[in-house]
């Protein structure tokens, strides 16, 4: 699964965590505290119906507090294990509330549950959680990474922050993305700019409130991480235009470096390497969304950090001053890309600027210009 993970659209992808952390390092304090931010960013109301899905080989000590913590808040729960699900489209209609716990290899989600709840969410019937844990530390080529310990605890600690600190720093650069031309450079050479327009922003910041979803432009709205931290876009595919140079990259059973990809409005117009030239060329044509850029994802939380030693991406690159580009179908964004493959790639030292406004400095979250 870890090399064919980008192969499927994120709308599956998310629905799997095969690196999920185990009860081990964890304990009861922990999943109360778990179960407290995900009450906290749900805000449920007395009377709404939540289905709870869990992975009994993942974190299955979560699963009744956080049930008797959402229970004492007022809501009505049914749980559910991966898996098959008798009924499951019908049962999904009457809920207000869908939560995804961590799930390891053992614990799909079927093809036609997905497809219920992307059809769910876009009828605004509903919000949900992912809360996948395990599954969010990456490599900076997109696939998974090796999930520790370390990583549990930096996770845990990147719940406790300032909710209501980062949705007004997420809106300051929003306010400066919407300026003028956006440019993002790498010191490995990526260099591609582009206009955001009038296209609806994603902040993940937090709040999975049903006050919040009236608000809700596209289906990413509706679908909130923790921990939180992302602010995601899909640029107007015309006016994206550039390069995207990445040093590393394992396609297939191969690992490709010096990939160097040319895009011209929105789309690749080649892709060469310095090494395996011939598997890149087999990859970008196995798909069409391959060819067509994507979004752009600025991380956020102060306490998403790579732990000393290790050297994975935290949490989908929702740490602050993390960049993600990405390349595939963008419905779910409010974008007109349309195709598979979704690629995630991600840039540790990227610099991200409106002209002189610098919003990332080589990987450093900044405010004000330079």
């Amino acid at each position: 699964m870890k090399c064919l993970a980008m192969l499927l659209p994120i709308s599956l992808l998310c629905f799997s965590s095969s690196f999920a952390a185990q009860d081990g390092p964890l304990d009861q304090a922990a999943y109360t505290r778990m179960a407290r931010h995900i009450v906290r960013a749900l805000k449920p109301q007395s009377g709404e119906r939540v289905i709870l899905r869990y992975d009994a080989e993942t974190l299955p000590a979560l699963e009744p507090v956080l049930r008797k913590a959402l229970e004492e808040a007022g809501a009505v729960v049914e749980t559910m294990s991966y898996g098959q699900a008798q009924n499951f489209a019908e049962r999904l209609s009457r809920a207000d509330i869908y939560i995804w716990l961590p799930a390891g290899p053992n614990a799909p989600t079927p093809p036609d549950q997905a497809g219920a709840l992307v059809r769910w969410l876009d009828a605004g019937k509903g919000r949900q959680i992912h809360f996948h844990w395990g599954d969010g530390t990456r490599a900076t080529d997109g696939l998974n990474g090796d999930h520790s310990e370390a990583y549990d605890r930096v996770y845990m600690r990147a719940l406790d922050i300032d909710y209501a600190a980062l949705d007004k720093q997420m809106d300051r650069a929003i306010t400066k993305l919407r300026s003028g031309e956006v440019r993002v450079t790498t010191p490995a050479g990526t260099d591609i700019s582009f206009r955001i327009g009038d296209r609806p922003f994603c902040k993940q910041n937090g709040d999975a409130s049903k006050a919040r979803m009236t608000t809700a432009k596209v289906r990413i709205d509706r679908e909130i991480e923790l921990p939180a931290g992302a602010l995601r876009v899909a640029p107007v595919e015309s006016s994206v235009n550039g390069r995207m140079v990445i040093p590393w990259a394992r396609i297939g059973n191969v690992e490709v470096e010096g990939i160097r990809l040319e895009i011209s409005k929105g789309v690749v117009t080649s892709a060469t390497s310095a090494t395996h030239g011939e598997a890149l060329q087999r990859y970008m044509d196995s798909g069409p969304g391959l060819k067509l850029f994507r979004e752009l994802a600025i991380g956020f939380n102060p306490r998403l950090v790579t732990p000393k030693g290790e050297r994975w991406v935290a949490y989908y690159g929702y740490g602050a001053g993390a960049v993600r580009l990405g390349l595939g179908d963008n419905e779910e964004l409010g974008g007109e890309a349309r195709g598979l493959p979704i690629r995630w790639l991600f840039f540790q030292d990227a610099t991200v600027r409106v002209e002189n406004d610098v919003i990332v400095d080589k990987g450093r979250l900044v405010e004000g210009k330079r």
